[in-house]
């Protein structure tokens, strides 16, 4: 089959777990033996074109990249303008047609323009879309705890409605965890579209025991350096802890508009940029525990399904669909938000080592229902 796969980042310009969500997917598309395309965004100006090689991939110049950086006036503006864009609806759809596509799998939309599946639908290409956040409910695609009445503002119910409408119904949905799928029906989304919930996939992991590294015991975050991510709640925590024990690490590797003042504040904490892939995978294998402490409601975040896949135990946020991936002992739970909670069962993990190994294996177990392998077989027998 030859497929289709738009989101609105990819490589160079990645940023979070949809684009290694989407790599994975092509990766193992392109190994099963179809032939695979990407249309995604990058910065205006970038020199980037389409690449030939084993995957194409057609860029198409945006300001999401650095949307973040605009007067928040001109991000209301830019908004407006990406909910109806005629000229990435045209751009899409005239790739498409060149391709000659058998499916799209689409993604985030933001940065290419929501008027991207009219297109699609318009060429009677099969849609299968995978959800990743509340991106078409919120524009900010972030919920924070504590801050839940934000999606149920007088604006916010007015976009949801909007983007409902524009986005309509795909062939397919799949949704990675219960609860995003819950959020969406709850706001009139997909109704006539097949839906399903099926965790993303990730990449084969090297084969990990239930027996951890020596040494001090290191704690590891890996992810975007920013505040929603909860990384000053973990320096707060990991502080409180270092007082009882001072030979315990915390490492915490990625980029990100915050990386400058978490590095002032964590003083003795190891700060690294994005390892790539093959590092991460020797970080996460000489680490004792990965902690996510979220301070935002995910779905299924990419760094918690690597640290099970290899066999390393988790401590992260009670929110969104992370109790889902963490369920029947597969990871260790905290009250989102508080400093003290994450503190308490920071300190529980280092004085109960010997009790992980039920929690790694059952993480372990919970990790082979990601394999993309078994992915593809479910999307390839919606989409054929």
């Amino acid at each position: 089959m030859k497929i289709c796969l738009i989101n609105n980042l990819y490589q160079p310009f990645n940023r979070g777990g949809a684009e290694r969500v989407v790599e994975t997917i092509a990766n193992g598309l392109i190994k099963a033996g179809h032939e695979v395309f990407i249309i995604c965004t990058k910065p205006r100006f970038s020199k980037l074109r389409i690449t030939n090689y084993k995957l194409r991939i057609y860029y198409l110049n945006s300001l999401y990249y650095n949307l973040n950086k605009l007067p928040k006036f001109f991000r209301l503006v830019w908004h407006l303008w990406d909910m109806f864009d005629i000229v990435g609806y045209f751009k899409i759809k005239k790739i498409l047609q060149r391709e000659n596509c058998d499916a799209v799998i689409t993604n985030n939309l933001m940065g290419l323009g929501f008027l991207a599946p009219r297109a699609i639908r318009k060429l009677k290409i099969r849609q299968l879309h995978l959800a990743h956040d509340l991106q078409l409910i919120h524009p900010s695609g972030l919920l924070y705890y504590g801050r839940e009445k934000a999606i149920d503002s007088y604006s916010a119910r007015n976009y949801a409605g909007l983007m409902s409408r524009i986005v309509d119904s795909p062939d397919i949905v799949i949704f990675p965890s219960r609860w995003l799928l819950d959020m969406h029906l709850d706001k009139i989304f997909f109704i006539k579209s097949k839906r399903l919930v099926l965790p993303n996939p990730v990449a084969a992991a090297p084969a990990a025991g239930t027996k951890r590294p020596g040494g001090n015991f290191k704690f590891l975050f890996i992810g975007q350096i920013e505040e929603h991510k909860g990384v000053f709640l973990l320096i707060e925590a990991f502080k409180t802890i270092k007082r009882k024990y001072p030979e315990a690490e915390l490492t915490i590797a990625g980029n990100g508009s915050k990386r400058t003042e978490a590095e002032a504040l964590g003083a003795g904490v190891k700060f690294l940029d994005w390892p790539g892939e093959a590092a991460a995978a020797k970080l996460l294998s000489s680490s004792h525990c990965l902690v996510y402490p979220s301070l935002v409601y995910e779905n299924c975040p990419n760094a918690i399904q690597r640290a099970l896949a290899a066999g390393l135990p988790v401590l992260a946020s009670e929110l969104g669909g992370i109790p889902e991936l963490l369920s029947k002992n597969a990871g260790i739970l905290f009250k989102p938000a508080d400093v003290e909670k994450l503190a308490e069962k920071m300190e529980w993990i280092i004085n109960n080592q010997e009790n992980l190994n039920e929690i790694i294996t059952a993480g372990k177990e919970k990790a082979a229902l990601f394999r993309i392998d078994n992915y593809l077989k479910e999307i390839l027998k919606l989409i054929a």
